[in-house]
C-alpha cells in the first residue's frame, strides 16, 4: 500500500507540473507600458504600441500617469502586484523615477525607458524614442537661419523638469553659442495650454517690441503664438514648434509658421514593443536606439505627414 501510495503521489505531483508547464507556455508575455496620455502625440504612441504587440502576439497593459510622478509609481506597484514580464517606462519626471525603476529592479522586471531620460541610479535594458537633444537642435537652427542669425527671441518651455524640457532648453542654449548676435529676452512656461501661450504672447509683443523669433517646445504652442503674432500684424516674427503635428505641417505650408522638427509618436511605441519582445526572446540589446527628427519647413512641408 505505501508503495501505491507513493507511486500516486509522484503522479499527481508529475501531472501538476506538467499543467502548470503547460499553462506557462500558452500563456501570453504582458508588458506594461506607464506613460501619459494628455496630448495627441501621447495618444498616437499608444496606438502604435497597441498595433505593435498584436501584431507580435504579446498583451500589453497601457496605464496613463497624467503627468503624475506619484501617480506613475502607484502604477508601477500595479505591474509588480500583476508580475508583468517587462515594464515599458516614459518616466513622468527624471530624478522622483530613479525610485521607480529601482522598484521594479528589485522585483526582478526589466525596464525599457521610452521617450524621456532617467536619472542614474537605477537599472534599465535600454533607451528608445525621440533623441530629443537633437530635434530641438534642428528646431532652434531653423530658427537662427530664419532670422538671418540676430535679434530677439522668446522660449516657451514646457512641464518644468521633464526630460524633453531640460533637453530643449539646453539644446537652445548651445545653438545660440554659435550666433552671439541672437538673444533670449524671455522663458515663458506654457503648461501644456494654448490660452496662456496667447494671452502671454500679447504682453510679450508689447514688452518686447523689437523681437524677431519665438521657439516652442511643441507644435501646437507655435501655432498659438504665431496665430497672435499675425493678428497683431506681426508677421515679421518667425516661429518655431517641435513634433510635426498634421496641424503644424498644414500651418507651415500656410506660411504661419516658419519650421518644426519632425517627431514619429507611433514609431516610438512599435519600437517599445518590439524591442521588449526581442529583450524577452533573449536577444542582447543595445543601449540606446533613437528615432531621429528631420526638418521640416515650407521648402520641404509637402513630403511629410503628420502622425496627429
Amino acid at each position: 500500500m505505501k508503495v501505491v501510495r507513493v507511486v500516486l503521489t509522484v503522479a499527481v505531483v508529475v501531472m501538476l507540473v506538467g499543467c502548470r508547464k503547460s499553462s506557462d507556455d500558452t500563456r501570453k508575455r504582458e508588458i506594461g507600458f506607464l506613460m501619459t496620455l494628455d496630448h495627441p502625440y501621447w495618444l498616437n504612441m499608444r496606438l502604435g504600441a497597441q498595433d505593435e504587440a498584436q501584431k507580435l502576439g504579446v498583451e500589453v497593459t497601457i496605464l496613463n500617469a497624467k503627468e503624475d510622478p506619484v501617480l506613475q509609481i502607484e502604477q508601477i506597484n500595479e505591474m509588480i502586484a500583476k508580475q508583468v514580464d517587462i515594464v515599458c517606462l516614459v518616466p513622468m519626471k527624471k530624478e522622483p523615477l530613479v525610485r521607480g525603476v529601482q522598484m521594479l529592479n528589485r522585483a526582478k522586471i526589466p525596464v525599457i525607458i521610452v521617450n524621456r531620460e532617467v536619472e542614474a541610479g537605477c537599472e534599465y535594458i535600454c533607451y528608445t524614442g525621440t533623441d530629443t537633444y537633437a530635434g530641438a537642435v534642428v528646431a532652434a537652427k531653423i530658427l537662427a537661419e530664419a532670422m538671418g542669425g540676430k535679434g530677439q527671441i522668446i522660449e516657451f518651455h514646457q512641464h518644468l523638469g521633464t526630460g524633453p524640457e531640460v533637453a530643449r532648453s539646453q539644446a537652445l542654449r548651445d545653438v545660440l553659442k554659435d550666433y552671439p548676435e541672437m538673444t533670449s529676452v524671455a522663458r515663458i512656461p506654457h503648461q501644456g495650454e494654448r490660452d496662456i501661450v496667447k494671452t502671454e504672447m500679447q504682453t510679450l509683443l508689447q514688452k518686447f517690441p523689437n523681437l524677431s523669433g519665438v521657439y516652442a517646445h511643441g507644435d501646437n504652442f507655435a501655432i498659438a503664438a504665431a496665430q497672435v503674432c499675425k493678428k497683431a500684424g506681426r508677421t515679421d516674427i518667425k516661429v518655431v514648434g517641435m513634433g510635426g503635428s498634421r496641424e503644424m505641417i498644414e500651418a507651415i505650408k500656410q506660411g504661419l509658421v516658419t519650421g518644426t522638427s519632425y517627431q514619429q509618436p507611433e514609431e516610438e511605441g512599435r519600437s517599445a514593443i518590439r524591442l521588449a519582445v526581442r529583450y524577452l526572446d533573449g536577444e542582447k540589446l543595445e543601449k540606446s536606439y533613437l528615432i531621429g527628427c528631420p526638418p521640416i519647413t515650407k521648402k520641404n512641408a509637402d513630403e511629410f505627414k503628420g502622425q496627429f
